[in-house]
């Protein structure tokens, strides 16, 4: 059974977190930003799929505790309460073609936060910061930016995001660091009444339909059973930010 295909990829999770005792409140608006910071450094180490290095990156940067980050075993029951996702699927041969008519759709006027990947080893933590920016609620006061709409050249250049980073790899992710992974990530948002593909690779958001109770069912459906299509033996995984 396809429901199967999504399993975890877990890697041990870094031990300890801190949290600022500033503020910084996500607005209700964002502006959306698409020109990318230029690329001066090497690549990051590359990050795992990974739940709970997930819930520490955001920790790290100052989130809640209520937020966290969960393994979606089965995406045709993805939980009720999820605010985003993050899938992490394999790359080659024939996926890019294969999953190309799902990232084809304009997006809807929107003010959605939106980051770029511009180096290496860094599609993992693009893919958190867009599902932690346009979640409700979510606050990140360890950014130590200014106002309530920064752009996503501050936000990556904020030094706060390559710590917590460089913690969500660990020593196995350094390891990896600037060697070719097979594997990329995208998230799954939701922005006021449509849900919304962000993949950094890309130029901007990419349209996924409205919202409904099956919205991200149908999405995370059809991505997984893309790649499938593309690679048989391919194992996605799919995490839920949930509160």
């Amino acid at each position: 059974s396809r429901r199967h295909s999504v399993q975890p990829m877990s890697a041990d999770p870094p031990a300890g977190h801190r949290c600022g005792a500033s503020r910084w409140q996500r607005g209700t608006l964002w502006l959306q930003h698409v020109d990318p910071p230029p690329a001066v450094e090497g690549p990051w180490p590359p990050l795992a799929s990974d739940p709970d290095a997930f819930t520490t990156f955001a920790r790290d940067l100052g989130a809640d505790e209520r937020y966290r980050f969960i393994d979606v075993l089965d995406i045709d029951a993805p939980p009720k309460r999820a605010l985003a996702f993050v899938v992490c699927y394999p790359t080659g041969g024939s996926v890019a073609e294969a999953i190309l008519p799902l990232f084809s759709t304009p997006p809807p006027p929107n003010a959605a936060f939106f980051a770029r990947q511009t180096v290496g080893g860094t599609c993992g933590t693009v893919a958190l910061l867009n599902s932690l920016l346009n979640a409700p609620g979510v606050a990140l006061p360890e950014l130590g930016l200014e106002g309530d709409r920064p752009s996503a050249a501050a936000v990556l250049a904020a030094p706060a995001v390559r710590a917590a980073h460089d913690r969500c790899a660990g020593a196995a992710g350094s390891a990896e660091a600037g060697r070719r992974q097979g594997r990329h990530f995208v998230a799954l948002v939701k922005v006021a009444k449509d849900y919304l593909w962000l993949d950094g690779k890309r130029a901007g958001p990419v349209g996924a339909g409205p919202r409904s109770k099956k919205g991200a069912k149908r999405e995370l459906r059809k991505l997984v059973d893309a790649v499938l299509d593309a690679r048989p033996d391919a194992l996605s995984s799919v995490v839920a930010l949930v509160d």
